[in-house]
């Protein structure tokens, strides 16, 4: 149940990468600029050694948890802020995983198939969107409170804030 709601909060499929290829993706500067806030301020978290430690920590994080389910194509950092809180670094960002389903033809895929079987209306969209890119976005929190020690927490309040603990292979759905 507490993965089904961390999930459901915190993961938002949203289709579609337009306008960028795979390589161009996987080499995207890893902070985007919010509104508001200037290019210096950026630069500042760019060069932040706890930006890089939680950029890589994220992206190593998410091909442990979802390289053997999609072809990962990038990862982006964005409105990222970072405060001293008790002697610990605390950074909140949003965290998005560009990534598409492997190669493979569509009508091979069991709920596609399924679909196409039973004269589903939704069959085509199924089979048109498979492989196309798609986007996983999450609100999160990582705390590090030594040089090699990253917590993770995201956010399960849709209305608000509220952090729990959560580690990448959460976000995987199991049946």
């Amino acid at each position: 149940m507490k993965k089904a709601l961390i999930v459901c909060f915190a993961l938002v499929v949203v289709a579609g990468l337009p306008g960028c290829s795979p390589e161009q993706a996987a080499n995207q500067s890893p902070v985007t600029i919010s509104e508001g806030k200037g290019t210096s301020q950026v630069e500042e978290a760019q060069n932040s050694p706890e930006y890089n430690q939680i950029f890589n920590y994220m992206k190593e994080e998410s091909k442990k948890a979802f390289s053997a389910h999609y072809e990962l194509l990038g990862f982006e950092l964005s409105d990222y802020q970072e405060s001293n809180v008790a002697g610990k670094v605390e950074a909140t960002f949003g965290y998005k995983v560009m990534y598409k389903n492997f190669d493979k033809d569509p009508d091979t895929v069991a709920y596609i198939k399924e679909a196409k079987e039973k004269g589903d209306p939704h069959y085509q969209q199924l089979h048109d969107e498979y492989l196309q890119q798609k986007e996983m976005n999450f609100q999160l929190k990582a705390v590090i409170e030594n040089a090699d020690s990253v917590t993770l927490y995201t956010n399960v309040n849709p209305k608000g804030i509220q952090w729990e603990k959560v580690v990448m292979s959460d976000f995987i759905l199991e049946k």
